[in-house]
Formats: C-alpha cells, sequence, structure tokens
C-alpha cells in the first residue's frame, strides 16, 4: 500500500470553533466545507490535513476527541509556546524536556484533543541506546 494522505477527522458539534481554532493557531488552510463537514490542510503539506464531522450516524459509538493525540513537530518549540501562551490559550502540559528526545508541550483543541507540539532534541543516552536497537 503506498499512502499519499493523512487526514484525521474528528466527530465533533463544534465544527465552526474547530476551523477557526486551527486556521487562527495553527495556519491549517480550509479547502472544503459543508452544513457538517470541514477539511483543512496543514500549512505547506498538501498531503496532511484534519476535518471535522458532526456525529450524526445512525448507529455506532459517537468519538469525541477523547483519547486522541495529535502531534505537531516544529523548528522552534519556544517560540511556539511563547506565541500562544501569549494568544492566551490554556497549556496543559508546561514546556519541557523529554529524555526520549522531544522538547514539547501540550494544549487542546475545542474538541478536547491534545495537541502535542514539539522539537526534537537529542536523547538521553539511556534511549539513545534503544534507538540504536532499531536500526
Amino acid at each position: 500500500m503506498q499512502i499519499k494522505r493523512v487526514d484525521s477527522t474528528i466527530s465533533t458539534d463544534r465544527l465552526q470553533e474547530s476551523k477557526e481554532y486551527y486556521i487562527k493557531y495553527f495556519q491549517f488552510q480550509l479547502v472544503y466545507e459543508s452544513d457538517w463537514y470541514i477539511e483543512l490542510l496543514a500549512p505547506g503539506l498538501p498531503t496532511t490535513g484534519i476535518s471535522f464531522v458532526l456525529p450524526q450516524r445512525d448507529a455506532g459509538e459517537f468519538f469525541f476527541g477523547k483519547g486522541l493525540i495529535l502531534s505537531f513537530e516544529v523548528e522552534d518549540v519556544d517560540a511556539e509556546y511563547r506565541r500562544l501562551t501569549e494568544a492566551g490559550l490554556d497549556i496543559v502540559q508546561e514546556l519541557q524536556d523529554k529524555p526520549w528526545g522531544e522538547r514539547s508541550f501540550v494544549v487542546d483543541d475545542p474538541n478536547g484533543v491534545h495537541l502535542y507540539i514539539y522539537e526534537s532534541i537529542p536523547a538521553t543516552p539511556e534511549y539513545q541506546k534503544v534507538y540504536d536497537t532499531f536500526k
């Protein structure tokens, strides 16, 4: 299988709030919108997107983001932390260095989805040893 695009779809009754959040804070681009579905693309990444759909299925479990984490790797996580803090977003997990090789923080979107925002840094020697076993 050759994957050409990755898109995460979030079932929510907060379509407009979700659209505005990702466009305002993360510069996603609107590519499609109807009264029950919105599709956004990541800036500069035409193969990566986030979509939102109303939970209007006739049967089945409805999903409202619980347990979902979206990860955004950025060039300068400290600058993003400052930018989003200054914009008034609640920080769920403060900026910190992770031993597995990431400097990160977490915010929640309007649906309760964790957005794990990180920059790659060197892993601790213990983690690097583990990573090296997979090479």
